[in-house]
C-alpha cells in the first residue's frame, strides 16, 4: 500500500502525511460535506484510496475525498465527482486534471488503465446513503 503511494509520487512519509492532515483540519476541515455522505463515499470505494489502493484508517492511512474534476476547474462536490484518496495521493494530485494526474502516474510506471476503469465503475454506482448514516451512528456511538 505505502509502496504504491511511493510509486505514485515518489514518497511516503507517515509524519508528513499526519502534518498535512492537521493542516487540512484547520484550513479546510470536513464541514463542506455531510459526515454521512463522506462515509457513504468511503464505503462505495471500499475504504481505500482509488489511486494507490492504500487501505483506510485502520491501517494508519488517512483518507480524504478528492474531486475528480477540481473545483478550481469547475468540478462540483457531487458524489459522482468525489472519490476516496489517501492523504498522500490527494496532496500529490492537488488541482491536476484527471488526465494530468494519470499521465503523472503513468510516468511512474503505474497501470493507469486499471485505475481509470475502477474510478469510472465506482462513480457510476448509486451511493448507499443509508449505509453512510449507519456508519455515522456507529462512529458517533464510539466517540460517546
Amino acid at each position: 500500500m505505502q509502496f504504491a503511494c511511493y510509486l505514485a509520487h515518489g514518497h511516503y512519509n507517515k509524519e508528513k502525511t499526519s502534518e498535512i492532515a492537521e493542516m487540512r483540519k484547520t484550513n479546510q476541515g470536513s464541514k463542506w460535506i455531510r459526515k454521512s455522505t463522506r462515509l457513504a463515499i468511503y464505503y462505495r470505494d471500499g475504504f481505500c484510496c482509488v489511486y494507490c489502493g492504500a487501505a483506510g484508517e485502520s491501517s494508519g492511512v488517512g483518507l480524504t475525498l478528492d474531486h475528480i474534476a477540481a473545483q478550481e476547474l469547475g468540478g462540483s462536490s457531487d458524489p459522482s465527482n468525489l472519490v476516496t484518496a489517501c492523504l498522500s495521493c490527494n496532496s500529490a494530485k492537488q488541482h491536476l486534471t484527471m488526465r494530468g494526474w494519470l499521465k503523472r502516474m503513468r510516468s511512474k510506471g503505474i497501470n493507469t488503465e486499471r485505475v481509470a476503469r475502477r474510478i469510472r465503475a465506482l462513480v457510476s454506482k448509486k451511493l448507499n446513503r443509508v449505509e453512510g448514516r449507519r456508519l455515522e451512528r456507529i462512529r458517533s456511538a464510539r466517540k460517546a
